[in-house]
C-alpha cells in the first residue's frame, strides 16, 4: 500500500511521534512538501516499507524513526541538520544512501546493524564522536565514491584502510561488496599480501571482487598465488 500521510498526524511541520509504527500495510510513501521533522519511531518496524520519498523542506529524523523498517534505498535533502540516533536503526534491506549536506549532523548508530548497506556518499564525511564499528561502516561506504570526498576525509578513511586492511577485506568479501572493492582499486590503497584475499574471494565465489583483486596482485605478489 502506497501511504497517504494523514494531515492529522502533522503537527507544525512535524510528524508526529509514532504516527505509523509498525504498520506493516505500508510500501511506500510520499512525504509531503513542507514536513521539517519526522518525529521518534513514526515508521519504526514498518517491515515492508520500500521506498520513502523526502521532502526538500526535511530538516530533522528523529530517534529510530525507520528502525527495523524495509527501506531500500535513503536519499536525503541537502538541508537536513539531523540524522537521530538509530534512526535507520537495524534496516536489513537497505543498500545505499546519500547525504548531500555537508553540515548535516549524523548521531551515533543512525545507521547501525544496516549490514547490507554497501554504497553511498555522505558530504559531511565522518561523524564525529562514533565508534570503532562505526568507523568501519563509513569507512566502507567512503571507498564506494572516494573522488567525491574531501581531503580530509579521504585521509581518515585511508588511514583506517591501512591499519584494518584485513578487516576491511573481509567485510568486503562478506558482503559481495564491489562498490566498496572498486574504490579501493581505484585509488591504490592495497599494501598488504593480495594472494589471501583473491583465495578468499574466489573460495566465497565472489567473482567480480576476485577480478578486481587480480587486476592488481601484480604490483605486490606477483607468483604468489596461482587460482
Amino acid at each position: 500500500m502506497e501511504l497517504i500521510i494523514d494531515d492529522a498526524k502533522i503537527n507544525n511541520g512535524r510528524l508526529t511521534e509514532g504516527a505509523y509504527v509498525q504498520d506493516e500495510s505500508i510500501t511506500s510513501v510520499v512525504i509531503p512538501e513542507g514536513v521539517t521533522d519526522i518525529g521518534e519511531i513514526a515508521f519504526y518496524g514498518c517491515i515492508n516499507l520500500r521506498e520513502v520519498s523526502f521532502p526538500s523542506t526535511l530538516k530533522y529524523i528523529r530517534e529510530e524513526a525507520f528502525g527495523e523498517s524495509g527501506i531500500t534505498e535513503v536519499i536525503l535533502p541537502a538541508g537536513l541538520e539531523l540524522v537521530g540516533e538509530k534512526a535507520f536503526f537495524s534496516c536489513d534491506s537497505l543498500r545505499k544512501i546519500d547525504i548531500p549536506g555537508r553540515n548535516t549532523i549524523i548521531e551515533s548508530d543512525a545507521f547501525g546493524c544496516c549490514d547490507n548497506l554497501i554504497e553511498g556518499y555522505i558530504a559531511a564525511g565522518f561523524p564525529q564522536g562514533i565508534r570503532h564499528h562505526e568507523e568501519l561502516q563509513y569507512t566502507l561506504l567512503w571507498c564506494s565514491c572516494p573522488s567525491g570526498h574531501d581531503r580530509e576525509t579521504s585521509e581518515r578513511a585511508a588511514a583506517f584502510i591501512r591499519k584494518y586492511e584485513d578487516l576491511i577485506m573481509e567485510w568486503i568479501i562478506r558482503q559481495n561488496n564491489i562498490p566498496a572493492m572498486s574504490g579501493i582499486v581505484r585509488e591504490g590503497l592495497l599494501k598488504g599480501s593480495t594472494g589471501k584475499y583473491i583465495q578468499a574471494a574466489n573460495l566465497a565465489g565472489r567473482s567480480e571482487i576476485t577480478a578486481l583483486l587480480m587486476s592488481v596482485r601484480g604490483h605486490f605478489d606477483e607468483g604468489e598465488f596461482e587460482l
